[in-house]
Protein backbone atom coordinates (compact mmCIF):
# COMPACT_ATOMS: atom_id res chain seq x y z
CA UNK A 1 0.00 0.00 0.00
CA UNK A 2 1.46 3.21 -0.85
CA UNK A 3 0.26 6.16 1.28
CA UNK A 4 1.96 9.66 1.59
CA UNK A 5 4.76 9.72 3.52
CA UNK A 6 5.87 13.93 5.08
CA UNK A 7 9.14 14.25 6.52
CA UNK A 8 8.96 15.48 10.47
CA UNK A 9 9.39 19.10 9.07
CA UNK A 10 6.49 18.53 7.23
CA UNK A 11 3.98 17.19 9.71
CA UNK A 12 4.57 19.45 12.01
CA UNK A 13 3.23 22.15 9.24
CA UNK A 14 0.57 20.37 7.58
CA UNK A 15 -0.59 18.56 11.56
CA UNK A 16 -3.62 21.18 11.10
CA UNK A 17 -4.84 20.47 8.08
CA UNK A 18 -4.13 16.72 8.29
CA UNK A 19 -6.41 16.94 11.38
CA UNK A 20 -8.81 19.28 9.38
CA UNK A 21 -8.64 16.51 6.65
CA UNK A 22 -9.96 13.91 9.55
CA UNK A 23 -12.41 15.88 10.87
CA UNK A 24 -14.44 16.18 7.49
CA UNK A 25 -14.17 12.73 7.02
CA UNK A 26 -10.96 11.61 5.09
CA UNK A 27 -10.28 8.44 6.30
CA UNK A 28 -6.60 8.21 4.10
CA UNK A 29 -3.88 7.36 6.10
CA UNK A 30 -0.61 9.96 5.73
CA UNK A 31 3.02 8.87 6.91
CA UNK A 32 5.75 10.17 8.84
CA UNK A 33 9.24 9.31 8.20
CA UNK A 34 12.83 10.31 7.22
CA UNK A 35 13.87 10.65 3.91
CA UNK A 36 10.30 9.92 2.62
CA UNK A 37 10.50 6.14 4.48
CA UNK A 38 7.72 5.94 6.48
CA UNK A 39 7.72 5.30 10.44
CA UNK A 40 4.56 6.03 11.28
CA UNK A 41 0.94 6.73 10.53
CA UNK A 42 -1.67 8.96 11.09
CA UNK A 43 -5.28 7.93 11.08
CA UNK A 44 -8.41 9.06 11.86
CA UNK A 45 -9.36 7.63 15.47
CA UNK A 46 -12.63 5.89 13.72
CA UNK A 47 -9.83 4.02 11.62
CA UNK A 48 -7.86 3.16 14.51
CA UNK A 49 -11.27 2.31 16.78
CA UNK A 50 -12.17 -0.41 13.82
CA UNK A 51 -8.67 -1.54 13.30
CA UNK A 52 -8.56 -2.58 17.30
CA UNK A 53 -12.42 -3.76 17.11
CA UNK A 54 -11.50 -6.30 14.45
CA UNK A 55 -8.37 -7.65 16.36
CA UNK A 56 -11.18 -7.88 19.16
CA UNK A 57 -13.35 -9.73 17.52
CA UNK A 58 -10.71 -12.01 16.14
CA UNK A 59 -9.67 -12.93 19.87
CA UNK A 60 -13.31 -13.74 20.84
CA UNK A 61 -13.81 -15.90 17.78
CA UNK A 62 -10.67 -17.76 18.85
CA UNK A 63 -11.17 -17.62 22.88
CA UNK A 64 -15.13 -18.92 21.86
CA UNK A 65 -13.12 -21.74 19.62
CA UNK A 66 -10.63 -22.93 22.54
CA UNK A 67 -13.33 -23.13 24.95
CA UNK A 68 -16.09 -25.08 22.77
CA UNK A 69 -13.02 -27.61 22.85
CA UNK A 70 -13.71 -27.59 26.97
CA UNK A 71 -10.49 -25.77 27.28
CA UNK A 72 -9.76 -21.74 28.37
CA UNK A 73 -7.22 -19.87 27.48
CA UNK A 74 -4.03 -18.52 30.76
CA UNK A 75 -4.10 -15.63 31.97
CA UNK A 76 -1.03 -14.81 30.84
CA UNK A 77 -1.62 -15.49 26.68
CA UNK A 78 -5.17 -13.30 27.38
CA UNK A 79 -2.53 -10.69 28.89
CA UNK A 80 -0.43 -11.41 25.19
CA UNK A 81 -3.92 -11.31 23.31
CA UNK A 82 -5.31 -8.02 25.14
CA UNK A 83 -1.23 -5.98 24.32
CA UNK A 84 -2.33 -7.50 20.33
CA UNK A 85 -5.99 -5.87 20.62
CA UNK A 86 -4.84 -2.57 21.53
CA UNK A 87 -1.60 -2.57 18.91
CA UNK A 88 0.85 -2.44 21.57
CA UNK A 89 2.42 -5.29 19.70
CA UNK A 90 2.40 -6.73 16.32
CA UNK A 91 1.38 -9.52 15.25
CA UNK A 92 4.18 -11.16 14.46
CA UNK A 93 5.25 -10.38 18.02
CA UNK A 94 2.25 -11.62 19.77
CA UNK A 95 2.53 -15.22 17.91
CA UNK A 96 6.19 -15.75 19.32
CA UNK A 97 5.40 -14.45 22.48
CA UNK A 98 2.26 -17.22 22.26
CA UNK A 99 4.76 -19.89 20.87
CA UNK A 100 7.38 -19.21 23.90
CA UNK A 101 4.37 -19.11 26.09
CA UNK A 102 3.47 -22.71 25.00
CA UNK A 103 7.21 -23.91 24.49
CA UNK A 104 6.19 -23.91 20.99
CA UNK A 105 9.34 -24.12 18.14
Amino acid sequence: MLIETLSVREAREQLPGVLERFRRGDRTPVGVGSHRKTEAVMVPVAVFEELTAERARSVSQASASVQAEGLAPSPDAEAILERWTRGEISTTQMRELVRRLHDVK
